[in-house]
């Protein structure tokens, strides 16, 4: 599955399905019992007066099943451990975030579609490699300041701030996720997170271009006629599709793309 970003005004992650499904909890933290077997689970409780009550009701051999069946609950469970990874800044950009809920990973995939990033924080340009028009990330510039003057060419230089949007989750605590979802979510963040900076790196470099070519210009009018001309920013808008055409013929998550099946993404 190949994951996409919206350019130009708004960059779009598109192509992967993620969901979250749910999930159960067993929660204990220490647990004694005659034969002298202790088990310890950190961040985790458990009503000891009502597993003694169990216990006294059962045969000495099924108390050990008991505590047994219970620890085996607990095995892959997530108590903290991996943390969740979290984006490193990249200067001149805004990361924020949306939410997605969940406890498996068919539960994020349904949360990540049914967030509808385009519709609520795009519009996302159109890109015949993703006709769903699913986002789950996004990357765009504005300008920092809604207007501006030009004294002469050579010194009016306009400057953008680059945004990025990412998906944000935060998983039940007390062993309700196994850790295996978990380790999937954090692969999935950082293959969105490659994907979008490469898209700032392209905007960064185009912007920067097009301050230089203002610069040349003969007059202050023609500078205000070229910032406003659409036509300007055509090469922005081809550069970041090429950008996606690229990742489709060499799709690997290291390089901000998620090949078809990965990780079950």
């Amino acid at each position: 599955m190949f994951f996409q970003g919206a350019y130009v005004h708004k960059e779009i992650w598109l192509g992967a399905r993620l969901s979250l499904a749910g999930a159960a909890v067993v929660i204990l933290l220490v647990i004694f019992f005659s034969a002298g077997i202790q088990l310890r689970m950190n961040n985790a409780t458990y009503d000891r007066r009502l597993l003694s009550q169990t216990l006294k009701l059962s045969a000495p051999g099924v108390q050990i099943g008991i505590l047994e069946g219970a620890a085996f609950g607990l095995e892959g469970s997530w108590f903290g451990a991996p943390a969740i990874w979290h984006p490193p800044p990249i200067a001149g950009t805004d990361i924020t975030s949306f939410d997605v809920s969940g406890v498996s990973q068919d539960d994020l995939i349904s949360s990540l579609d049914g967030a509808d990033i385009c519709k609520k924080y795009g519009p996302c340009a159109a890109d015949p490699g993703n006709p769903s028009g699913i986002a789950w990330g996004l990357q765009w510039e504005s300008p920092t300041a809604g207007s501006f003057n030009c004294d002469s060419p050579a010194t009016t230089t306009l400057a953008y701030r680059e945004h990025i949007l990412l998906p944000r989750w935060k998983p039940p605590p007390m062993g309700r996720v196994e850790v295996s979802v978990v380790e999937d979510w954090n692969a999935l963040l950082k293959t969105i997170y490659i994907h979008e900076a490469g898209h700032v790196a392209i905007s960064v470099r185009d912007i920067a271009a097009l301050n230089s070519q203002s610069h040349r210009l003969p007059s202050c009018d023609a500078v205000y006629s070229f910032w406003e001309n659409p036509k300007t920013w055509a090469k922005l808008n081809a550069d970041q599709m090429a950008y996606h055409a690229r990742l489709r013929a060499d799709c690997r998550p290291e390089m901000g793309c998620i090949p078809a099946g990965w990780l079950g993404w």
